[in-house]
């Protein structure tokens, strides 16, 4: 049977570090050449990392992923290698490169579209554009680029097995089976696709369900490439995968590590008549200008039909079979997108060093360890700061946690930094609240919490800037939902929170699905250590205390909140699945045999604090996502706002009068 040799690099890309990333792409040229593989396929964007965002604006930065490119393409030699960059389409350099010739400024204002190019002996031979644009969640392409036609080529390469014919769909455009059908028509025998398709629970397997449908649809294997590493908030878990033309998954490569994958994919016969042309040559009876050599040529107006990129290599060795790599469990699977993002983040901005405050609690603990996991233990810096509410166990256990992973530990009191700061703004505070400054005629008791907070996040940052660390905030989504931080305080922090996406417990889905909450991942990772003959890192004591932030005489969370149990489900419920607060109060009732009333006050108080804990959230640190909606990017609402979502029972309105 006639095979295509494919190689997939799923390789981890830095955003604007084109020199970094085209070495990178050099050796995955080098490395395809190698195993004789008829074609490469690497990441969408690979050259320029992704998402770029706005730089893309940039004309200096897109001639500059363009030059890359070429740069890449003069390393290839029968290996067709698939580049993803930016490129303004209609622009092909000819053999002297455009490092030789230089972008005009004719092509650099051209659209600019998200493209593969392919190249191939020495130079690139096509640019092959995305056409499906996506702008929600983290993607926003449609502002950056201009889509490339829902018609484009495919491509031929003369194998040592034969010829074949593949298409290509970058990332967006396999999700459209339809593009993955007309391909197919065209004469495609395989199907490429190019990805940056970032992680959320779930997405593994929703990914390969989507692309085993496109296969099955259209008749023929698949292969995609993933990227993989962490860039900002969004997490890449790689896992690249072949499916045959029956959607079955015949290879895999791990998640979250850089690998490469080569298979040799079977092909059927080709369904339509050759009508190949070669690169720069238009098809008999043609109008106009040949693609590919003309400047002003735009794919958009109807490209070949069939591209011949010419012979690969001559012979082949042998594959061994293609490994399948199982699937990661959900716990071990947000937890890795944790790790990648947090540590990549961290190494990438040059400050691999981090501070966080320890104070005993289930959140600083496992945000503690995902430092670790992260970035080594030499890497991580505790500090425990007791203040006038804070037990000794707390202060304990966050030795104990130090202890067991090996990290510094230090005690910075805040008792008499608080004293004294309460002592001089007491009588100022007064006086004010009896001259009506305040609602109740009193002063607020949140404000001295807060006050204790701020001094350890004031402490917090002051170590980080004296020895060029970053600050690990250690917060979780439930708190950062209903607005349970302080600003300025437990929120401080420079590096991404690698909490900050996940529910402070786990949570089934109402499709079966499981959201791991902080407590179920501490769990697991206890666990993970245990299994390996190792100490559990969490103390017992911080798993099973109640949560409480400590700053009042016998505080705990449900003195202000509901349940965790019950607050994740509503928040789940409400922030993922867009429940109405009528929906959710019928819920408790019926499901959890609430009373009407405090089911009704119970989700208009949640959903209240919802709303008005925008502001908050909006100044706080980014948060590695890995739910299918996060706040941010996911969920964009205004800070200034009348609308409420507290609406469990919505009074019958009067009747509209002339």
């Amino acid at each position: 049977m006639t095979t295509l040799r494919v190689m997939l690099a799923q390789t981890t890309t830095r955003v604007g570090d084109l020199p970094g990333n085209a070495a990178t792409l050099a050796a995955a040229v080098a490395a395809a050449e190698r195993v004789c593989a008829d074609v490469l396929v690497t990441p969408e964007m690979a050259v320029t990392g992704y998402p770029v965002e706005d730089l893309l604006f940039e004309a200096e930065l897109v001639g500059a992923a363009m030059d890359a490119v070429t740069d890449v393409a003069a390393t290839t030699g029968r290996t067709v290698a698939l580049l993803g960059s930016p490129w303004h389409v209609g622009r092909l350099p000819d053999a002297g490169g455009a490092g030789a010739l230089g972008w005009s400024a004719d092509a650099l204002e051209r659209p600019l579209r998200n493209v593969a190019a392919l190249a191939h002996g020495g130079r690139v031979v096509a640019a092959h554009a995305k056409s499906l644009l996506p702008t929600y969640s983290v993607f926003d392409d449609a502002r950056h680029f201009a889509p490339g036609a829902r018609r484009q080529s495919v491509y031929t390469v003369r194998t040592p097995d034969g010829p074949v014919t593949f298409g290509v769909l970058i990332c967006e455009d396999v999700w459209d089976p339809a593009l993955a059908v007309e391909a197919a028509a065209a004469g495609a025998q395989v199907l490429l696709v190019p990805n940056a398709s970032p992680y959320h629970v779930g997405k593994p397997a929703l990914r390969l369900a989507q692309v085993a449908a496109a296969a099955r649809a259209a008749g023929v294997p698949v292969a995609y490439c993933n990227t993989v590493g962490g860039q900002d908030e969004v997490v890449f878990d790689g896992g690249s995968f072949v499916v045959d033309a029956d959607g079955r998954l015949v290879a895999r490569a791990r998640s979250f590590v850089a690998d490469e994958l080569v298979v040799d994919v079977p092909v059927a016969p080709r369904r339509d008549a050759d009508r190949a042309v070669e690169p720069g040559r238009a098809r008999a009876g043609a109008a106009g200008p040949a693609w590919g050599t003309d400047r002003k040529a735009d794919p958009r107006t109807g490209p070949p039909d069939v591209v011949d990129l010419g012979v690969t290599h001559a012979s082949r060795a042998p594959l061994a079979p293609p490994v399948v790599t199982p699937a990661l469990d959900v716990d071990a699977e947000v937890y890795a997108a944790i790790v990648t993002g947090f540590g990549d983040y961290c190494r990438r901005v040059g400050l691999p060093r981090v501070v966080l405050g320890l104070s005993g609690g289930i959140d600083s603990a496992l945000a503690a360890v995902v430092a670790v996991d992260a970035l080594g233990a030499d890497a991580v810096w505790g500090i425990g700061m007791p203040g006038p509410y804070s037990s000794a166990g707390s202060v304990d256990d966050a030795r104990a946690l130090a202890a067991n992973l090996g990290i510094r530990f230090d005690v910075v009191p805040i008792a008499d930094a608080y004293a004294e700061r309460r002592g001089a703004l007491d009588g100022l505070l007064t006086d004010a609240a009896a001259a009506g400054r305040s609602p109740s005629g009193t002063v607020d008791p949140v404000a001295w919490e807060n006050l204790q907070a701020r001094l350890r996040g004031t402490t917090l940052m002051t170590v980080a800037n004296a020895t060029a660390a970053l600050v690990c905030t250690t917060g979780n989504r439930s708190e950062s939902a209903v607005g349970y931080f302080t600003l300025y305080g437990d929120s401080c922090g420079t590096a991404p929170n690698p909490l900050g996406d996940l529910l402070k417990t786990t949570v089934v889905r109402r499709d079966g699905s499981v959201l791991p909450g902080v407590y179920g991942l501490a769990e697991w990772r206890n666990a993970q250590a245990s299994a390996a003959g190792q100490v559990p890192p969490i103390p017992l004591a911080t798993l099973t205390k109640p949560a409480s932030a400590e700053l009042a005489p016998d505080q705990q969370d449900t003195d202000s909140l509901p349940p965790y149990p019950v607050l994740d489900r509503l928040l789940l419920a409400f922030l993922e699945e867009h429940a109405s607060a009528q929906e959710l109060a019928r819920t408790l009732v019926d499901e959890d045999g609430w009373d009407v009333g405090t089911a009704v006050a119970t989700v208009n108080r949640v959903l209240t604090l919802v709303d008005r804990s925008e502001f908050k959230r909006r100044q706080a640190p980014v948060r590695i996502k890995v739910s299918r909606l996060a706040f941010g990017r996911d969920r964009r609402m205004p800070m200034a706002n009348h609308w409420s979502h507290a609406r469990a029972v919505v009074p019958e309105r009067e009747p509209l009068t002339a």
